[in-house]
């Protein structure tokens, strides 16, 4: 599934199920992993500090097409990233630290929940795999 859809998924989620007093959910730019590799020119690259570092929220994995791969929660966005992806020593590009990928990660996108209700994390992300089915969710990787 593309990344529209699955963050169309996001707004139907908060229309449907939270408070409408509730902030709104934070959804980042476009990270690319690859900026060296058939790049649009998105405004964020490796190897600079992931969006929503240090923050409670969803993250989602895509491959060069935008399918998005994966969905996953965390309580520190950054650090959960920095468990999928490092630096390689020899030319400082991405370096996956995981090779049982569907297909390869290209970009990341983030949503960040308020730190006062983080367990919302919880649900945003069951109610996302389950509407969006990502092929690696699917196949119930061992990260």
């Amino acid at each position: 599934m593309k990344l529209n859809e699955v963050l169309s998924f996001v707004k139907t989620y908060s229309i449907e199920y939270r408070n409408p007093n509730l902030p709104d959910f934070e959804i980042s730019q476009i990270y690319d992993l690859f900026p060296e590799r058939n790049s649009f020119d998105e405004n964020i690259n490796w190897p600079a500090e992931y969006f929503h570092n240090g923050r409670y929220g969803i993250y989602l994995i895509l491959n060069i097409e935008y399918d998005v791969i994966y969905i996953g929660k965390a309580k520190n966005i950054g650090k959960r990233l920095g468990a999928y992806f490092g630096t390689n020593k020899e030319d400082k590009t991405c370096l996956i630290k995981h090779t049982n990928w569907s297909s390869n990660p290209k970009y990341l996108c983030t949503i960040a929940v308020d730190d006062e209700i983080w367990f919302e994390a919880l649900s945003l992300e069951e109610y996302l795999i389950w509407n969006t089915q990502p092929i690696d969710n699917k196949l119930s990787k061992n990260f």
